[in-house]
């Protein structure tokens, strides 16, 4: 008999994560399964469900690579080698990441380069929450959620006393991968799980230059200083006076040039005529040849006159720079597996060491006092990161009672993350992290069924290095939700609040160097309490179609980067400065979708509109110190809005194989709605770096033992663009093509063997994700064919 506790989220049915489900042995053969469940709705569901099977097909290193052919989400895209998931314009501190529904130690919020501690050959399946999950999984999830499910804790009775499962792989511009993983049966209930993985690459091609060509225009670069740190150039250049402006030329300015040592500025003027102070006359100016009317005489009075343009590391066409990377990874974990209870643990260490495709200074420059500068001395920037995780699992169904089960889910972190220039370390954190949720599901009620729970996390950052930018900290979060959900067949009612405290807590010992700007403030403790509500009622139209409609109240505390950086943060090029004064942010999200599922046809669409108060961003303050922009977190007023639309269709060809092909297109805009010249001034009316628009097609299909998947994806030219102090250049618009070719053989004594070649970026394209911090730094690799064949024995 199975027991599931059902609620709407997105308007559609879907079942939560913490459901239990038992089922009575039968036979020694039979699946024992009192994991949590999903009931996948028969319409158009908000969260996105990508199985292992798609996941091989995606073959993807980073999480946001892996997602970013979903409608609405997009890569970060910061370099080769880091990539998180971008929902709706929203990333970082304000998307979720979880590890079977538990928080994972993600600092790509706080900082970009740190990859998420997640390695995709142990992801078993990725559920995507692309509103608001603030109710389920606290403030954080202000703007989505991303739960992965891996492979660490067994929920299920194997078939085979051993499972086995292996892959080798080689890339023209992917390097190598292997991983392994196996289960078997101990005694009986009890299960052993294993696995591990290993990559490396040296090098990521490309098929022209590193650095965007309009870093080389001396029009654009000249005298923005914001476009030079972007594109790290050392720019030569000189105001002139720009002579076009000047519809005239003193006449009497060049009859007494020397004689009254006058400039070039007296030689030009706006005036028809001049006076001849020795006879009192007025005579006419000649006309200036070089004339171009229609300038503005403030703006356009003097020009930018460069001399040279020069790299701070130069740069090697056709590769990234800076782009190897390594990583490898180990699990061993056990599971007990009984009737109505499964209890379950296991431990996972990764590392990884990969470069970021820009460079700094490897000693920050003393004050010269006219004497001469020293020769700079640039390096790259490497990251290296190591994680220890230990995590439980226990579960418990309940046959008659008013519980019907309940889940506790416990996960404990302990990282060192480092940011190094060249081998050197820059500055380095420590990281303790403890995460523990509970939830009880109730026993159904006619037409209600809920979930209720309470979810603690406490971490500990400790930071080493003189040229760390955030000092020690300490952060503590309790969370109390219940989502409850009414089923009438044809309509469906959602219902669900939580209520969190965070605090914020910084200690800056005395090797903390902080730096000349806002830096934190007085690195004050905080405070707050969160709100979180979610409501949304589904319409159900004779079992075809549907139209839904919810609406999100969340609230966000700001991260402890937001609230207390204050120093150089080398991986992102900038001097981050925090306000210790941030207040939450708010966001009222109404979102309204429908859909069509027939028998071969499948059609949806939604639209979305958010109002962010107190929008929290890192915004330009006009100033450079030392080769780093001089950046500050703010908050202002923000709307967001959008839509996505998806179709499908299957065919079934017969001898020719059974195909289905697919199309999508999104759309999302950032707009500032607050009345503040500043933000006018440094970010513009939207803002700077967002997704842009794209549209895809797909084709999947199967014939006989082979499996074909292609799929193209176009990025359009950013129309909605803001201003880096300077207004934003626009990213080429460019289309991706990527295809994969299987063959798998089921019919071994021993198991079965897959062998497959895969091809992305078919077309070669030099590709810019607008969103990415690194555009002008880094292209998206370029052409890759890769070779694999996988092995499952059992």
């Amino acid at each position: 008999m199975k027991k599931a506790v059902i609620f709407l989220m997105g308007g559609t049915l879907i079942s939560y994560p913490s459901v239990l489900k038992a089922q009575n042995l039968r036979a020694k053969k039979t699946v024992q399964d009192i994991e949590s469940i999903q009931i996948q709705g028969k319409m158009n569901k908000e969260v996105v469900s990508i199985p292992r099977k798609t996941l091989d097909v995606i073959q993807s290193n980073t999480l946001g690579e892996t997602l970013s052919k979903i409608p609405g989400i997009q890569n970060s895209g910061y370099g080769p080698n880091s990539g998180a998931p971008v929902i709706r314009s929203l990333s970082g501190n304000r998307v979720r990441i979880l590890e079977n529904g538990t928080a994972v130690n993600d600092l790509s919020g706080i900082s970009p380069d740190f990859n998420l501690d997640i390695q995709m050959d142990n992801v078993q399946n990725i559920s995507i929450y692309k509103n608001s999950a603030a109710v389920l999984y606290g403030g954080k999830a202000i703007g989505g959620a991303v739960d992965i499910e891996t492979n660490y804790i067994v929920h299920q009775l194997p078939s085979k006393k051993i499972n086995l499962q292996a892959l080798l792989e080689g890339g023209s511009n992917s390097g190598q991968k292997q991983s392994f993983s196996a289960k078997g049966t101990i005694i009986k209930n009890w299960i052993w799980t294993m696995g591990g993985s290993n990559q490396k690459q040296e090098i990521v091609r490309i098929p022209g230059k590193s650095k965007d060509s309009r870093c080389y225009d001396p029009n654009l670069v000249g005298f923005n200083s914001i476009l030079q740190s972007l594109c790290q150039l050392d720019v030569n250049s000189r105001n002139v006076l720009n002579i076009s402006l000047f519809p005239y030329i003193s006449q009497f300015a060049k009859d007494h040039m020397v004689e009254y040592e006058l400039s070039q500025d007296d030689l030009y003027t706006f005036s028809p005529t001049y006076y001849n102070p020795s006879d009192g006359q007025y005579y006419p100016n000649p006309k200036n040849d070089q004339y171009v009317p229609g300038q503005d005489p403030t703006k356009d009075r003097y020009r930018s006159e460069v001399n040279s343009i020069k790299d701070y590391v130069p740069t090697k066409d056709g590769v990234i720079p800076n782009s190897h990377s390594e990583s490898n990874s180990f699990y061993v974990g056990t599971s007990y597996i009984g009737k109505s209870f499964y209890l379950g643990g296991a431990y996972q260490n990764a590392y990884s060491y990969f470069g970021v495709p820009g460079y700094a200074l490897s000693k920050i420059p003393k004050h010269s006092h006219g004497k001469p500068q020293k020769t700079l001395e640039y390096v790259p920037i490497n990251i290296k990161s190591l994680s220890h995780k230990a995590m439980l699992e226990t579960a418990y169904q309940f046959n008659h009672s008013p519980i019907a089960g309940i889940k506790f889910n416990y996960m404990g972190v302990f990282s060192s993350n480092s940011e190094l220039l060249e081998r050197h370390k820059a500055n380095q954190f420590h990281v303790q992290q403890h995460n523990g949720r509970l939830e009880i599901a109730q026993q159904k009620l006619k037409f209600l069924t809920g979930t209720t729970g309470v979810e603690v996390q406490y971490r500990e950052m400790e930071g080493s290095g003189s040229q760390r930018y955030l000092p020690d900290n300490i952060s503590r979060e309790i969370g109390i939700f219940t989502m409850q959900h009414l089923n009438f067949d044809f309509l469906e009612f959602d219902l669900g609040y939580r209520n969190d405290h965070v605090q914020r807590r910084a200690d800056a010992d005395k090797k903390y160097i902080r730096s000349r700007g806002l830096s934190g403030g007085n690195l004050m403790g905080r405070d707050f309490t969160l709100n979180q509500f979610h409501t949304a009622a589904q319409w159900n139209i004779l079992k075809k179609a549907y139209l839904k409609v919810q609406y999100n109240h969340s609230e966000r505390a700001p991260e402890v980067n937001e609230l207390y950086a204050g120093n150089n943060h080398f991986a992102i090029l900038t001097e981050e400065n925090g306000d210790d004064k941030l207040d939450k942010e708010i966001a009222k999200t109404w979102e309204i979708g429908g859909g069509l599922n027939l028998k071969n046809i499948r059609l949806s669409a939604n639209w979305y509109h958010t109002f962010y108060k107190n929008y929290i961003y890192l915004a330009h303050t006009g100033i450079s110190r030392e080769v780093f922009l001089v950046k500050e977190w703010r908050s202002d007023d923000t709307e967001i809005n959008g839509i996505e639309a998806e179709a499908a269709y299957k065919m079934d060809l017969h001898t020719l194989g059974k195909w289905e092909v697919g199309s999508y297109y999104d759309l999302v805009r950032n707009i500032s709605t607050a009345d503040s010249s500043i933000r006018k001034w440094s970010d513009g009316d939207y803002m700077p770096n967002m997704p842009t628009s794209r549209f895809g097609f797909n084709l999947s299909g199967t014939v006989q033992k082979l499996n074909f998947n292609i799929a193209l994806d176009h990025y359009m030219k950013q129309k909605y663009l803001g201003k880096n102090i300077n207004p934003e250049l626009p990213m080429p618009a460019f289309s991706l093509l990527n295809a994969r070719v299987s063959y798998e053989d089921t019919h071994l004594k021993m198991g079965s063997i897959e062998y497959y070649i895969a091809g992305s970026n078919l077309l070669n394209t030099e590709a810019r994700l607008q969103n990415s911090q690194l555009k002008f730094l880094s292209p998206l690799a370029g052409i890759n064919i890769s070779v694999g064949v996988k092995i499952k024995i059992s």
